[in-house]
């Protein structure tokens, strides 16, 4: 891996558009520094860098890089100059030799203090949509054919997660199951304000 040096400026507070509030003073994300770590909820994926720390600091430089994601909780200092977004807990608990960055180039609005437990989709039309390719879907869309392929029926609408990125209206389209007790088919249509079933044969090859 290539090893790129990085210099850490208190220009870090570029990250004052987080832009929220919250009772403690010392926890403010517009304060230039916090008096203690606290605990976050990452709300969006975020790159997180794990930095090579050496004297001086201006020195340091990164050794590799992963991704904080949407959901997970870790303890957040920051300390307002050389690196300003240092993540304490879990897989990204530092030592005296490594800590890990938040990285410079993440725009704000990442984080919210305190635990929360995030949806991990959204809603698509009434159905669930995944909202990274991390989080498991058992149904897509097919742009080439217009018709919806899944392993549940429409009408299951809390089991059915699209993938991904999806822009199909699935009312609008045909919804093909199958059925993998039988290695069946079966064809849904949505007509006069609900779904109906309107074929069913061997299943072909599924994508």
């Amino acid at each position: 891996m290539k090893i790129k040096r990085i210099v850490w400026i208190g220009a870090m507070i570029a990250f004052l558009g987080i832009g929220f509030s919250v009772n403690s003073q010392t926890a403010h994300a517009v304060r230039y520094s916090w008096r203690n770590s606290h605990w976050v909820t990452i709300t969006k994926d975020v790159t997180v860098l794990k930095i090579r720390t050496v004297y001086p600091r201006s020195s340091s430089y990164s050794v590799d890089s992963y991704t904080a994601q949407r959901g997970e909780h870790y303890k957040l200092a920051h300390w307002g100059v050389d690196f300003s977004w240092v993540l304490q807990s879990g897989k990204f608990r530092g030592n005296s030799k490594y800590i890990y960055v938040v990285d410079a180039s993440e725009n704000g609005g990442w984080f919210k203090m305190g635990i929360h437990h995030l949806k991990n989709y959204k809603l698509l039309h009434g159905f669930r949509m995944a909202i990274n390719d991390d989080y498991s879907f058992n149904t897509n869309y097919d742009t080439n054919s217009h018709t919806t392929f899944s392993l549940r029926r429409p009408t299951q609408k809390s089991k059915v997660m699209f993938e991904p990125r999806t822009h199909a209206i699935p009312t609008h389209h045909k919804w093909t199951v199958y059925k993998e007790h039988n290695d069946a088919e079966v064809d849904y249509q949505y007509y006069n304000g609900s779904w109906h079933k309107v074929a069913s044969r061997k299943a072909t090859i599924w994508y």
